[in-house]
């Protein structure tokens, strides 16, 4: 691993875009998970200051993804001068469009959804013309159901569409915990050898779940050891981001947390 080989960076958020432009001689890149506002005073600065990358909703995977959203996908490409895309492996709403959810869910490993992300990840990747990377949501609810396990359908996933693996290490804390294994020895067995992005993020306790969730925090000493458990196992690996896109999150805290990856990382600007 070496310092011109891994990208550290952040999300972008608008509001506190200006003391991310004052620290960016520690941010290489900055995600973007929204387009910009036609009055954000700052976005072209930040165009020209960092690397951008499009992580934004383009489709549900489970379905094929319209001509609308891969057109819209490709203008923002395009305005990004994005070297690769991110998508989440998802739900966000029923088949039949009647009701949504609030946050991403993941799939069911089954066989049949198995191949029908596979199809419709491959032409998503084809349509767009880049590199894609995928990242799998948090597996927080057990169904009585047969299916796959997460890292048997990821590794199959992976081979078979042709897309990288965005690995969320606190989605993959919270998929074990769930399971009931270690962190460690879940993230172990993962195509780790597909990993070209990892996310980092805090965690904190959720009111409503009354257990961790993903939070506006920096990453902690758990977070930030799995995060170079997995970097060393991925050999493919190019950027690394600190996961927070929240009016919550304070200029404070995101600079916090992109020194401590950079400290853990051993990569300094």
């Amino acid at each position: 691993m070496t310092q011109d080989r891994i990208s550290v960076g952040s999300f972008y958020n608008p509001h506190i875009a200006r003391e991310t432009l004052e620290i960016g001689h520690l941010i290489d890149h900055l995600s973007m998970a929204d387009p910009p506002r036609a009055d954000d005073p700052y976005f072209e600065r930040v165009r020209g200051s960092f690397t951008l990358l499009l992580h934004d909703f383009i489709g549900q995977l489970s379905e094929p993804v319209d001509e609308q959203a891969v057109s819209r996908a490709r203008d923002l490409i395009a305005r990004y001068r994005s070297p690769w895309a991110a998508e989440h492996l998802q739900r966000v709403h029923t088949t039949d469009g009647r009701h949504a959810v609030d946050y991403v869910f993941p799939p069911i490993y089954t066989e049949d959804l198995l191949a029908d992300y596979i199809a419709n990840a491959r032409a998503l990747r084809e349509a767009l013309g880049l590199p894609l990377a995928i990242e799998p949501i948090p597996t927080w609810l057990s169904l009585d159901i047969a299916h796959l396990s997460e890292a048997e359908f990821l590794h199959r996933f992976y081979e078979a569409s042709g897309c990288d693996f965005l690995l969320d290490v606190a989605h993959e804390v919270i998929s074990a915990r769930s399971a009931g294994r270690d962190a460690r020895e879940f993230i172990a067995d993962l195509p780790l050898h597909r990993v070209t992005e990892i996310h980092v993020a805090g965690t904190s306790l959720d009111p409503v779940l009354q257990d961790d969730w993903i939070g506006v925090e920096p990453p902690g000493p758990e977070i930030l050891d799995l995060m170079m458990f997995a970097a060393e196992r991925a050999p493919r690996l190019a950027a690394v981001t600190y996961d927070a896109f929240s009016r919550a999150l304070s200029a404070a805290t995101q600079e916090r947390a992109v020194r401590a990856m950079r400290e853990r990382l051993g990569i300094w600007k």
